[in-house]
């Protein structure tokens, strides 16, 4: 945004103040449109900064459109941005302007509160008088919190928040979202994102180039497989899945069933044989294979021939939901994997499987490899500690997946796709209901199943991880977040496929 915003102002000729003045009225368009503000008591909370002087702007709409605004200084008016000096030159008499020591004697209830202390170039952490504003705002239990641009002492490029923040109801941020939004536990303190067009070319923001982009839904409408006329189940995607073990049959059953709810036309799921008869009992249109098993319950090397078999009938494999980390089995996984040759998709203890032995991703024969790690399993394959991962994790992955030629899933808030060009997709959807047992196998059997509908793994990956997120965003609303269980998101997957497909 730095960079748009220069060239926009520098190159481009448009004036600075104009910016200003845009963002401001949008922000202000924004408050009105989600309450009403008519004889309601609003507080403003401006910094000396452009923030501050986009703050002034929504100050002045708010009363010309009959809120009672108050004005809280955060400084001098003598060290003002001069962008700012002049907006704060333009506001009504009628508004009350206070400094913010004064203004913390007060008791006055406020309805609607603006914070515009800080914008996207803040970083380190609120002290002071700052830190004492964003503890007031944060107590105001009564008011709706509104953030412009970002919430003051939110990190704009790393979402950290290293003592306070605002927690806003809303942020109305400007141009485009911030990177920052999609990191650590921003969402706590954005809240709900609202983005606003604040009349910046949109050449400007063509000639700032950046290898991470947020996904949305009109991306994944250009890209979700459509059937055609002439389709048929050997057509749309054959997928072999090789998953469960004893105690871990669900796993199995929920990657299977969602690779077939997402479109795929036809799901052999390879299970030991010794769990054949639970998972048959459970399955109608996934075709459940008794492989050759150890005395553990888990898939033996002796089933390595008969996977061989279905994999040259597939257009895809999956492998690792739930297949345990028997010895033997991870032999067998670490086998399969550098024989296959067919796209495939990597989730869970097939994860570990190459973990405890890494050499594996340099000698895989597959061009199309999905992996699906969350932190954890990440740092295992990559030898990176979580907590540098967590710091960290845009370049992190990029790396990995170009070192290793893979599209990696890194699953977390957000979940994260980076390409073997290092490009990343930052998925939007999902919430904290779906932490529950499950949702992972649910999603890498959307993937293999997108894959088997002709997407790449890099377009799987980036239609999966939306979809999945989007099922469990539609649990959420019908059941609430605390009751969502892995077969929920299963269940609503078909609904929100044919919206977007629509």
């Amino acid at each position: 945004m730095k960079k748009t915003d220069e060239f926009a102002i520098n190159k481009l000729g448009v004036p600075s103040l104009t910016l200003m003045e845009n963002s401001g009225c949008c922000v202000a368009d924004e408050i009105q449109r989600q309450l009403t503000v008519k004889n309601k008591n609003v507080v403003v909370f401006c910094g000396i900064g452009n923030n501050g002087g986009d703050g002034f702007v929504v100050a002045r709409i708010l009363q010309e459109r009959d809120a009672i605004v108050t004005v809280v200084m955060m400084g001098k008016p003598s060290a003002m941005s001069e962008d700012a000096k002049h907006t704060f030159g333009r506001l009504s008499k009628q508004i009350r302007v206070v400094q913010c020591d004064d203004f913390f004697k007060e008791t006055k209830i406020y309805h609607v509160i603006v914070d515009a202390m800080f914008g996207t170039s803040f970083h380190g952490a609120l002290n002071g008088t700052y830190f004492q504003a964003a503890q007031w705002i944060n107590v105001q239990k009564k008011a709706t919190v509104v953030a412009v641009d970002i919430p003051s002492g939110l990190n704009g490029e790393s979402g950290e928040v290293e003592a306070e923040a605002v927690k806003a109801h809303f942020t109305v941020t400007l141009s485009h979202p911030k990177l920052g939004f999609y990191q650590r536990r921003a969402k706590e303190y954005t809240g709900n994102i609202i983005v606003t067009d604040i009349g910046i070319p949109a050449k400007a923001s063509n000639r700032v180039s950046s290898n991470i982009f947020l996904v949305e839904e009109s991306d994944v409408k250009e890209i979700i497989p459509t059937r055609h006329s002439n389709s048929h189940k050997h057509s749309v995607g054959k997928i072999f899945i090789l998953a469960g073990s004893k105690g871990m049959t669900g796993a199995a059953l929920l990657s299977s069933q969602s690779a077939m709810r997402s479109g795929a036309g036809q799901v052999i799921l390879g299970i030991p044989e010794s769990e054949y008869p639970i998972v048959a009992k459970r399955t109608l249109e996934v075709m459940p294979l008794g492989l050759p098993s150890t005395d553990e319950g888990t898939l033996a090397l002796g089933a390595k021939k008969e996977i061989e078999k279905r994999i040259q009938w597939a257009d895809v494999v999956l492998l690792g939901c739930g297949v345990s980390q028997n010895k033997e089995t991870q032999q067998l996984v670490r086998d399969v994997l550098t024989t296959c040759s067919k796209p495939i998709v990597i989730d869970a203890d097939g994860l570990n499987a190459i973990a405890n032995d890494n050499r594996i991703l340099k000698r895989w024969k597959s061009k199309q490899i999905v992996l699906t790690p969350h932190v954890g399993e990440f740092s295992r394959l990559s030898g990176i500690s979580s907590s540098e991962i967590e710091k960290n994790k845009f370049s992190l992955a990029g790396q990995f997946a170009e070192q290793y030629n893979v599209t990696l899933v890194l699953k977390g808030a957000p979940t994260i796709i980076a390409t073997s060009s290092r490009d990343i997709f930052v998925n939007p959807t999902g919430n904290p209901g779906m932490s529950t047992a499950g949702t992972g196998d649910v999603l890498a059997g959307i993937i293999a199943s997108m894959m088997g509908q002709q997407l790449s793994g890099m377009a799987a990956a980036v239609c999966g991880v939306y979809l999945h997120g989007k099922a469990g965003d539609v649990a959420a609303k019908k059941i609430g977040m605390h009751g969502i269980i892995a077969g929920d998101l299963i269940k609503f997957l078909p609904t929100i496929m044919r919206t977007i497909v629509q």
